[in-house]
């Protein structure tokens, strides 16, 4: 059955009395604030993560060089940065058995260029983040969004020179990418971007992912829905895994503000757009619960495995081997070339008087 509840004030979350924590101070995300010119925002970026880089760098052998940093770079922000819960700590997540899971699965087909970058990634995730799964979730989630970002940029391009213009498909991968955002919100919750070097790492690489996206999006789509396929499907087995293997922890831990709005009490417009396989019949529609933080890596691992279901589509689409990835009742929502030729002969049939 079920564990008993935790008898334990609202904002603490305790699974042992060594391991209390303060939900108010791990589980809080970023206030609002204003966008300025891109000099003032980078700017304001370089002196906090500069900041960080000089803690980190204090106790280690490096510690002349953080001092060295410290004297030439004064506006430097030195606020001391937050640390993951404890309870992150308890979390394991088995790379071998996700590897084993995969096997049997089937790791879908592509082209040697793209399998070598997928395994190159998967390799290096795997080994970096070993022991730490909720800061390699982190950063997995902060490159797996970066496809979309590029498949709206060539879109927006198409549609600019006038070459090619379906929005319907450019909705779908807003509405995934919003979705990908909140998984990313979520591990920030749980304080999976507090390390410097994991930041440094993710933005880099995300930044170097899109580029790598866009040309193979312009060279060849198939490619590029090929490419976020695999990591999609890779994405769905390993949160199967770590939710098999944290299942009695997890249900311990209630779930983040974040994730009680985007699946419970938010808009679930953007929600049901990225579920392009099925479900046109609103109660067919996935209503994921989310009473826990169980159900929450449950609903990403789903979401995960909506994301594949969606480049697979487009990626057959595209080869010509199954109808277009856009649902059905998604395709006429601009309108149908029978109700345009409709109009037009009935606008063409009208008599005007002239003045």
């Amino acid at each position: 059955g079920p564990p008993e509840p935790l008898h334990r004030p609202p904002d603490q979350i305790c699974l042992d009395e060594e391991l209390c924590v303060d939900t108010h101070q791990h589980f809080e995300l970023r206030g609002d604030s204003r966008p300025g010119s891109a000099w003032d925002l980078g700017a304001g970026v370089f002196n906090k993560e500069l900041g960080q880089l000089i803690l980190t760098l204090e106790d280690t052998p490096l510690s002349g060089f953080a001092s060295l940093l410290r004297e030439i770079f004064r506006q430097a922000d030195l606020t001391q940065a937050r640390v993951p819960p404890p309870i992150i700590e308890r979390l394991t997540l088995d790379v071998d058995k996700v590897a084993e899971r995969e096997k049997q699965r089937g790791v879908p087909e592509s082209s040697p260029v793209v399998h070598a970058v997928f395994f190159a990634l998967c390799w290096t995730l795997d080994r970096m983040y070993e022991g730490r799964p909720v800061q390699k979730f982190w950063v997995l989630e902060t490159v797996a969004r970066l496809p979309y970002f590029s498949y709206i940029t060539v879109l927006h391009l198409y549609e600019s020179f006038g070459w090619w213009r379906t929005p319907q498909l450019r909705e779908i991968h807003n509405a995934e990418e919003f979705n990908e955002l909140h998984h990313l919100l979520i591990m920030e919750a749980l304080g999976g971007n507090c390390a410097w070097f994991d930041r440094f790492a993710a933005h880099h690489a995300a930044i170097a992912y899109y580029w790598i996206v866009v040309a193979l999006f312009v060279s060849d789509p198939r490619l590029a829905y090929n490419f976020s396929l695999l990591v999609e499907e890779h994405a769905h087995v390993t949160y199967a895994q770590f939710v098999d293997e944290n299942a009695e922890v997890l249900e311990r831990i209630p779930p983040p503000p974040i994730a009680t709005r985007y699946y419970v009490a938010g808009d679930l417009y953007y929600f049901d757009k990225f579920h392009t396989c099925g479900r046109p019949d609103s109660q067919q529609r996935r209503r994921p619960p989310c009473a826990h933080l169980l159900d929450v890596f449950r609903n990403i691992r789903d979401d995960e495995l909506e994301h594949s279901r969606t480049m697979r589509a487009c990626q057959d689409w595209l080869d010509g081997d199954g109808p277009s990835a856009i649902p059905d009742f998604e395709q006429t929502s601009l309108g149908d070339r029978r109700e345009w030729l409709e109009w037009s002969a009935r606008v063409n049939s009208l008599t005007l008087k002239k003045k």
